[in-house]
């Protein structure tokens, strides 16, 4: 569980530092002006936001999804603390496009940089209370899947269950 945890933190350190690049060469092509730091989608305008947002979709599964088919279920937050996903079935890029995407991105949701750009984007068009209503749901769903990960016996969170993956040492 603790190399799990740390696995996530750098996969998630990886995700957001490379998301922001994206965020900051765009911000330099849209705008002309060269940032050091973080960027927010916010600063951009709607429609180009959810281009971006595009983008940043494809960037995480490249990250979550296709280096684990080529890895042998390993990103490199994994391949550090030597634990990596894997199925009873051959792995496949849809048990990890539900498992990455539909489970931790929009069902969990509160623990990953795409989901904050992604309620970002949502606030532009529905407002602040519809998107603070989503955050409390998403992190009632993320700890209800830490709770799955601590009390089932084979250590899974809900977007293991619902992609029929699991997670163990190399």
């Amino acid at each position: 569980m603790i190399r799990r945890l740390i696995a996530y933190a750098i996969d998630w350190y990886i995700m957001s530092f490379f998301m922001n690049v994206i965020l900051v060469i765009s911000y330099y092509f849209s705008q002309g002006k060269l940032v050091a730091g973080f960027v927010s989608i916010e600063f951009f305008e709607p429609s180009l936001q959810i281009l971006l947002l595009m983008i940043l979709s494809i960037f995480f599964i490249l990250y979550t999804c296709v280096f684990p088919l080529i890895w042998n279920g390993q990103t490199l937050g994994k391949k550090i603390v030597k634990i990596k996903t894997y199925s009873f079935r051959k792995l496949s890029m849809l048990s990890l496009l539900i498992r990455n995407f539909i489970g931790m991105i929009l069902i969990e949701g509160c623990f990953n940089p795409l989901s904050n750009y992604i309620r970002m984007v949502i606030m532009e068009f529905v407002g602040r209370n519809m998107v603070e209503h989503l955050v409390t749901i998403s992190m009632i769903i993320g700890l209800l899947s830490l709770i799955c990960m601590v009390v089932t016996k084979k250590k899974r969170m809900l977007h293991d269950i619902i992609s029929n993956t699991y997670v163990d040492m190399v």
